[in-house]
C-alpha cells in the first residue's frame, strides 16, 4: 500500500481524514508536503520548528506565549491550530504556511475543567474538546476565519475524560473515559455540527484499565485504544453502519520482564496502516506493533527507550518517516528514524529541549 501523505494520526492531526476516493494510493493521491513544522507545547509557549526532511532534524523557528499557561494538547487543520490549557479554555490560533508562525485569534470556554484533549472534525468545521476534571466534552463550531464560537454541545461522557475524536469518516465521534473505564459512542452530524449519544452508549474495557487514547488506522475499519492503568492497547473493530466498536485482542505495553511503576500516555498508528505505537512512563520507551493486515489484530516488534522520562507525548511525520517522542521530565524531544519495512525506531539527529512537553506534533505544508 502507497503511503497516504494527508493522514496524520489522529493524537497528532487532532482530527481524522477520510481516505482517498480510491481507496488509498491512486492517481488522485495529492503530493507530499512541501515543508514539514512540528509545534510543540507544554510550558509558558508554543513553540515551532522547521524538521529537515531528510535527517529529522528540528531547528527552532519560533515561539509565542500561550494564550494561558500551560497549554498541554494542539490540534491542527489547514492553517488553523487549536490548543487547551491546564485551566478551563480553548484557543484558536491561525498558521502563516510559509512561515509556520502563529497569530492568537481568541479563546472561549470549555464548559468544564482540565481539558485534556481539543481534536478538529475533518471538514475543520467543528472543534471538540474532553475535559478531564468533569468527565463531559463540548462542541465547538468553527468561523470562516477560524476563530471559535462558543460551545453548542456540552454533554456528560465519563470520568475522566481523555480524548475526543471522529473516526475517518466524520460520521462517528469516541471518547476514552479513564475513570469509567469506557469509551463512550457518539453519532455526528458534521452539517449540525452536533453529537446525539449512540444506541449502544459505551464500549467497556477491563476493570481498572483506564482507556486514554484512541487511534484509527487508514482502512477506517481498526482502531487502537491505550489504556492508562494497566498498560495494555487494545484492538478494536468498528461497525461503519452502526458506529460501534468492539474488541478484538488486548495485549501488554511491556516488555517482558519490566517492573516498577508505569503507566501509558500516547497510541499513534503510523501512515502506512502497517504499525502502532505507544508510549510507556516509567518504562520510558516506546512499543512497537506491526498490524495485520486482515485482522487488524497485532504482534510485538520492539520497545524502544525515548532516551529521556515520561513520554507523555509522541509524533510521526505525515510522511511516515520519522517519529519525535516528547519527554516531559527530562525535558527533550528525540527524534528516530523508522523503519518502512519493520518498524522499528533508531535515534536519529539531535533532541532538542523543551519546557516540560506535554504535546508535539508534526504537520505538512
Amino acid at each position: 500500500m502507497r503511503t497516504q501523505w494527508w493522514i496524520c494520526a489522529l493524537a497528532a492531526c487532532g482530527g481524522s481524514t477520510a481516505p482517498a476516493p480510491d481507496g488509498g494510493g491512486g492517481s488522485d493521491a495529492p503530493p507530499p508536503p512541501g515543508r514539514l513544522v512540528a509545534y510543540v507545547s507544554g510550558g509558558t509557549d508554543i513553540a515551532w520548528y522547521e524538521v529537515d526532511r531528510a535527517t529529522g532534524a528540528l531547528a527552532p523557528a519560533g515561539s509565542v506565549p500561550a494564550f494561558q499557561t500551560g497549554a498541554n494538547f494542539l490540534a491542527v487543520h489547514g492553517t488553523a491550530l487549536y490548543a487547551v490549557t491546564s485551566g478551563d479554555r480553548v484557543g484558536a490560533y491561525a498558521i502563516d504556511a510559509a512561515t509556520g508562525a502563529l497569530t492568537f485569534r481568541n479563546d472561549v470556554s470549555t464548559g468544564g475543567s482540565g481539558p485534556a484533549h481539543v481534536s478538529v472534525d475533518a471538514t475543520g468545521g467543528t472543534v471538540f474538546v474532553a475535559n478531564y476534571n468533569q468527565g463531559n466534552v463540548s462542541v465547538f463550531p468553527v468561523g470562516g476565519d477560524g476563530a471559535l464560537g462558543d460551545a453548542t454541545q456540552t454533554l456528560a461522557s465519563g470520568a475522566n475524560a481523555h480524548l475526543i475524536a471522529a473516526d475517518p469518516s466524520n460520521h462517528f465521534v469516541f471518547v476514552p473515559c479513564l475513570g469509567a473505564d469506557h469509551v463512550a459512542q457518539y453519532l455526528f452530524d458534521a452539517s449540525a455540527r452536533s453529537l446525539t449519544a449512540n444506541a449502544v452508549a459505551a464500549l467497556p474495557t477491563a476493570n481498572g484499565a483506564g482507556p486514554r487514547h484512541l487511534a484509527f488506522a487508514p482502512d477506517g475499519v481498526h482502531a487502537y485504544l491505550i489504556d492508562e492503568t494497566d498498560s495494555t492497547l487494545s484492538a478494536l473493530a468498528l461497525d461503519g453502519a452502526t458506529g460501534r466498536l468492539s474488541m478484538l485482542q488486548t495485549v501488554t505495553t511491556r516488555a517482558a520482564g519490566a517492573s516498577g511503576n508505569n503507566t501509558t500516555a500516547e497510541v499513534l498508528v503510523h501512515p502506512s496502516g502497517k504499525f502502532v505505537y505507544g508510549s510507556n512512563r516509567g518504562d520510558d520507551n516506546i512499543v512497537v506493533f506491526a498490524i495485520d493486515a486482515a485482522s487488524g489484530m497485532v504482534s510485538l516488534v520492539d520497545h524502544t527507550s525515548t532516551q529521556g522520562m515520561t513520554p507523555r507525548s509522541f509524533a510521526i511525520d505525515p510522511t511516515g518517516a520519522f517519529l519525535y517522542a516528547a519527554n516531559q521530565n527530562s525535558g527533550t524531544v528525540v527524534p528516530f528514524a523508522i523503519d518502512s519495512a519493520t518498524g522499528r525506531l533508531t535515534p536519529t539527529a539531535a533532541p532538542i529541549t523543551a519546557d516540560t512537553p506535554q504535546f508535539v506534533g508534526v504537520f505538512g505544508f
